[in-house]
């Protein structure tokens, strides 16, 4: 181990050039390689991902116990915010432009081994180490660091989509439960006290959030099916979704950030947390119907009209607007598929046939993404009502993942 023992003035010097260094890096990295719009695109997500999660972990770490951070100016959450930014800049754009064909694990382990493994423990007071800081580092590197730079990789190359929308809703996630809450209570005043609340209030503000956060989840989920696309405008769907949630409100994820803010507000008893959700209404009146008139209006000069005209921004419809009906086949040997047959009576724009096969099968001419199994009787719950839907895509957001990684693992093998 490396004892620097540099003055408290070098180490405020080192902790700008955290910042400066990585954005210098970046400028000159656009400047001499001349990035592709895609490949700017792809260092942007690394970025807002890093910024998200570096946070969340950093936060996690200082919790823990792995280390802690000196002075107090620009800091949010016991975080000095320039070294938080600094990392998503190195750990995202900084280093994907500069090694855009090196594997990330390799560009990362050199750093922790040669820089963290060599001198973290001897940058007080920049850095106060506890007596597990190895293992934060290891944690930081691989929940924030490479999933970052694997996101830049993955969007330049228009490739493992399913991983990329996973990493996009986490960095989602982050910002609107950790990173603009935080910001807002250095802000305004406001406290973490999460452990401060009895246990019963703990688990009932976590449920609501699952609910509130399972509108937002499904609808990223439901574009990467079905759009073949990320939630992001810059990264586009390619096809209009009109199915899943979709089919109940225009905005999901907009609704769940807003939700989400007003359930978190009143938790922490901070009105300005929950006055945030005025943001998510603001943004849909700005930037998301700009996009609707200059991106979906223009790609979808047919269906995004009608379906604008039935479905609403904020408040779900209780029943699905369906252009075409869809099929849920099931089986006759099934006393369950029986059973199931029976609650979808009212189901919207659904036909319900029967065959000799031992698997559901659900088919919609709006889908290019079919279900089978007991993910098809989670897709044809989101024809009957909105509460039946939640509890189809609660299923769809577990069992889809699985599936897909089971198959991936089958291909492997063969």
């Amino acid at each position: 181990m490396i004892d620097l023992s540099l003055p408290e003035g070098w180490m405020l010097a080192l902790r700008w050039a955290l910042l400066l260094g990585p954005v210098c890096l970046v400028l000159m990295m656009v400047r001499l390689r001349h990035l592709s719009h895609r490949t700017q695109i792809a260092g942007l997500f690394a970025f807002l991902y890093g910024v998200a999660m570096v946070f969340v972990t950093h936060s996690f770490a200082i919790w823990m116990g792995w280390w802690s951070y000196g002075w107090d100016a620009l800091m949010v959450n016991a975080l000095p915010a320039d070294i938080i930014l600094g990392g998503a800049v190195l750990f995202g754009p900084g280093l994907y432009f500069s090694f855009p064909n090196t594997r990330p694990l390799m560009i990362c382990l050199p750093i922790i081994i040669g820089l963290h493994g060599t001198i973290f423990s001897a940058l007080e007071p920049l850095v106060f180490a506890g007596p597990y800081w190895f293992f934060g580092v290891l944690f930081v590197f691989a929940t924030a660091h490479l999933p970052a730079i694997y996101l830049a990789k993955w969007t330049e190359a228009d490739t493992h989509l399913p991983f990329r929308c996973a990493l996009l809703a986490i960095m989602t996630g982050g910002m609107i439960f950790a990173v603009l809450p935080s910001l807002i209570m250095r802000a305004m005043g406001g406290a973490w006290d999460i452990f401060d609340k009895p246990t019963w209030l703990i688990s009932l503000v976590l449920f609501m959030l699952s609910i509130t956060s399972l509108i937002g989840v499904s609808a990223n989920q439901t574009l990467c099916l079905q759009g073949r696309g990320t939630p992001i405008p810059l990264d586009p769907t390619k096809r209009l979704v009109t199915t899943g949630v979709y089919s109940y409100v225009s905005n999901p994820m907009q609704l769940s950030a807003a939700l989400g803010w007003v359930v978190l507000g009143v938790f922490l008893q901070n009105f300005w947390i929950i006055a945030a959700s005025l943001m998510a209404w603001v943004f849909v009146q700005g930037m998301v119907r700009w996009h609707h008139r200059h991106d979906l209006l223009k790609r979808f000069p047919t269906g995004w009209p009608e379906y604008k005209a039935n479905v609403p921004e904020w408040l779900p419809r209780w029943r699905p607007w369906t252009k075409a009906r869809a099929v849920l086949t099931l089986s006759t040997a099934s006393r369950s598929h029986k059973w199931v047959a029976s609650l979808f009576g009212a189901a919207t724009s659904l036909d319900i046939q029967w065959s000799d096969g031992r698997s559901a099968c659900f088919e919609n001419p709006e889908n290019v993404y079919g279900f089978r199994g007991t993910c098809a009787i989670a897709a044809a719950f989101g024809h009957v009502n909105f509460g039946y839907a939640l509890l189809g895509q609660a299923w769809l957001l577990f069992a889809v993942p699985w599936a897909y990684l089971s198959d991936r693992h089958m291909r492997r093998e063969t």
